[in-house]
């Protein structure tokens, strides 16, 4: 593959030298790291490109390195991996010393991870459920199958990171829903603020599962999805849980509070708790919130969506493509150049649009200063692309596919469900002007 010279245009790239690196500890023992420095023949300006591969025999190194064997030295080692479905990159870091001619790279200290994930002040519903997922994939492949733990030793890591699942599964809804909840590590009181329709859902997903449906037919009551989350808040003694448990369970009793009845006490610790139907209550709470996903919800809307397709622009964001007249709808979107002023105040145009067309639904989140306002449609709504309405350049969208988040959707699918008043936007009264 032939490289050219951005500053000369058509004058191809020699190589100028390359360098293979070696990782020198098991975790990454397996990846190494080709560095190809060029030069333009023609202005001298000199270039790099960096390839990671993961099986050394592509690429093995000769009996006898190119250059003698010099001097140690230090530099910052990288590998970067690309999820092309999740479009993310994964970059380790750490820093590295090795020997000139050997280019081994030793790590001399701890190194550093990233994905690029931001998390703002309103987080991330979606990455919660993913890290929730994550960490019972993990419970299913540690729990012991077809025996018994030979000790509460190898079953209490296994128990933790069930529960902290269950935790974040349901830290996901309230997060999703936006609101205010406990802050404390009780399953049962988290879950007590869930929307009563989603626990609905959940409890019924519950009483589904095999394991349900067999104790069912033999005529004995089954626990609700509270009764099973609330087992988990208190364990031994009533005095510690299972997060208290995992991290001290074999510290003195004297570290219980001088107001217990276990301070100092000989106490067997034998209240862990063993899941059986938690697990079941996880599967439940997974696909639950999958069910009362925004793009889910409007989808029964006949609402059309497509993830990671929306109409090209860098005025267009979110991961989400929708089409608001599937729904009925048709949005403003008012850059911030029209609508805020440079202290951060709404400009005098912008307010009298709100005031004299309210939309229904609003959101400014992520989107690139601009800010969408949500309308009903009709036969004379105005159709797609630039407009001037109330003295405020916006951009119309309705029959094209418009950027948004998972979190909007969401929230604007809790808004068509409450009924809430939708005003229909009109091209009447020349109002909007092309």
């Amino acid at each position: 593959m032939s490289h050219i010279c951005s500053n000369c245009s058509n004058q191809e790239l020699i190589v100028e030298s390359k360098n293979v690196f070696r990782h020198g500890f098991s975790a990454l023992e397996s990846f190494i790291k080709i560095e190809t420095h060029y030069v333009c023949p023609n202005c001298r300006r000199k270039s790099s490109i960096e390839k990671t591969v993961t099986s050394a025999e592509q690429f093995p190194f000769t009996g006898k390195p190119d250059t003698d064997i010099g001097e140690t030295r230090c530099r910052s080692a990288q590998l970067v991996s690309c999820n092309s479905r999740e479009r993310l990159y994964t970059s380790i870091q750490f820093p590295a010393a090795f020997r000139v001619g050997e280019n081994i790279l030793f790590p001399i200290s701890e190194g550093i991870i990233q994905d690029g994930t931001v998390i703002d002040r309103y987080g991330d519903p979606d990455l919660m459920m993913k890290f929730a997922e994550e960490y019972f994939r993990l419970y299913q492949t540690l729990m012991p199958r077809g025996e018994l733990p030979n000790s509460l030793v190898k079953m209490m890591p296994i128990l933790h990171i069930l529960v902290t699942a269950a935790e974040l599964a349901i830290k996901a809804y309230l997060i999703r829903a936006d609101k205010n909840f406990q802050r404390n590590h009780s399953l049962q009181l988290l879950y007590d603020d869930l929307d009563r329709a989603h626990r609905d859902k959940i409890e019924l997903r519950f009483a589904e599962s095999d394991l349900n449906t067999k104790v069912a037919t033999l005529g004995v009551k089954m626990h609700t999805v509270k009764e099973i989350l609330g087992m988990y808040d208190n364990t031994y003694g009533g005095a510690s849980s299972v997060y208290m448990d995992s991290r001290y369970y074999a510290e003195p009793t004297t570290a219980f509070r001088r107001s217990s009845n276990l301070h100092g006490a000989n106490l067997v610790k034998s209240c862990s708790p063993y899941p059986i139907f938690l697990p079941e209550i996880l599967i439940a709470l997974i696909h639950t919130y999958s069910f009362f996903s925004g793009h889910e919800r409007l989808k029964r809307k006949g609402g059309d969506m497509v993830y990671g397709v929306r109409e090209p622009g860098s005025d267009n964001h979110g991961e989400w493509g929708l089409i608001p007249s599937s729904l009925n709808l048709v949005v403003l979107s008012v850059p911030q150049s029209a609508g805020i002023s440079a202290e951060n105040e709404k400009l005098n145009a912008f307010k009298k649009l709100l005031s004299e067309n309210p939309p229904g639904f609003r959101t400014d989140w992520m989107y690139g200063g601009n800010t969408l306002l949500f309308y009903r449609a009709s036969e004379h709504s105005p159709i797609d692309g630039r407009r001037v309405l109330n003295g405020v350049e916006c951009r119309v969208w309705r029959h094209k596919r418009l950027g948004m988040h998972a979190r909007d959707l969401y929230l604007l699918a809790s808004t068509l469900e409450s009924e809430a008043v939708f005003e229909c936007l009109t091209d009447g009264g020349g109002d909007i002007d092309q």
